[in-house]
This record gives C-alpha cells, structure tokens and sequence, in this order.
C-alpha cells in the first residue's frame, strides 16, 4: 500500500508527540476539497449535506489570516456541551452568538458527524482543507472525540465521533471531556 506523509510532526517526548495526517494514495478520497465550500467567516460549506459547519471546534478560534484554527479545543462533559450550544444561540453577548451569520448552532447527530470522514487519511480522519488545525492529535488529549446528539439506548449514553481515526463510539455523558464541533442548517 502506497502512503504519503503530509507532515511530518513527530516528537520524541511523549507527552507532547503531535501526530501528523497520513494519507494513502490507494484509496479514494471520501470527502474531497471539491466538497467544501470556504465560507470565508470561520465556517464551511459541505455540498454533499448541505450543513455549514464551525470549521474549529470550541474553544480554538478561527485565524482568517493564517487559514487555520488556533488556540486549543475545550474538552467539555457532554450535558456542558448542550449548555454552550444554548448559550451560543441564545446569549447576545457570547462571542459566537450568530458566528458566520448562522441563526442556530446545534450539536450534530452522529450520521452527519460520520459523513466528514475521510477514509483515506488518519491523524485527523477528516479533510484538512476544510479543518485546518482543528483536530491535532497529542497523547493524552481527548478533545478529537467529538460529542453528537444522538442517544444510545438510554439518556446516559450518546454516540461519538473520533476524528483522529474515524472511528465511533458509545460514550456515557459523564465519561469524559471531549470536543465539540457545531453544525447549521
């Protein structure tokens, strides 16, 4: 199997070892540059879904100048999630309320979550053009592992999304800090 390094960002002390996105060229791109659409406010367009989507997740802030998120993503418990998302609707003096001209914000269902996968890549799973520096991996932080807003059987547990892998899990609501990324209509 061919693979092409992109970046190359590994560190030798492991509780700072960045991992980079590592792409091979034997497969498809599931979720291609054609797809998105740069809004030009922090937020993207996907054409196969037509959600707009927070290009960084909470807590990382969109540089326009430098194309990429900055900052670090807040790891939050997932009832503190639902909490900013109101919050971010509803509270006129939040600093996202109405970001990239969106009316509602909302958590998305893991379906849509899942659709930003990209098979072909790892060290994000997701297309890095139209996420750039949202979703670096480093040992130890959970803030890849995005909350959605579907329920698993019960109300202590929701489905979940790996963006460092692709992968989806079931998590109890009180497991652990993971990111949030918002999506619109």
């Amino acid at each position: 199997m061919k693979r092409l390094l992109l970046i190359s960002a590994l560190s030798v002390l492991p509780a700072t070892a960045v991992i980079a996105q590592e792409c091979s060229t034997d497969f498809t791109s599931t979720a291609p540059n054609t797809r998105f659409i740069d809004n030009n406010n922090g937020t993207i367009l996907d054409l196969k879904t037509n959600l707009t989507w927070m290009r960084c997740p909470l807590g990382k802030e969109w540089n326009q100048d430098k194309m990429t998120c900055d900052g670090t993503a807040t790891g939050m418990y997932w009832q503190s999630a639902l909490n900013d998302v109101q919050a971010i609707n509803k509270s006129t003096v939040h600093p996202l309320h109405k970001f990239g001209g969106k009316e509602e914000w909302r958590l998305p269902n893991i379906k849509e979550l899942v659709s930003l996968k990209e098979a072909a890549c790892y060290h994000p799973a997701v297309n890095e053009k139209a996420f750039p520096g949202a979703f670096t991996y480093e040992l130890g932080n959970t803030t890849t592992v995005l909350w959605s807003a579907t329920p698993v059987g019960s109300e202590s547990r929701v489905m979940s999304f790996d963006a460092d892998n692709g992968d989806v899990y079931a998590q109890t609501i009180t497991r652990a800090d993971y990111g949030v990324l918002l999506v619109s209509q």
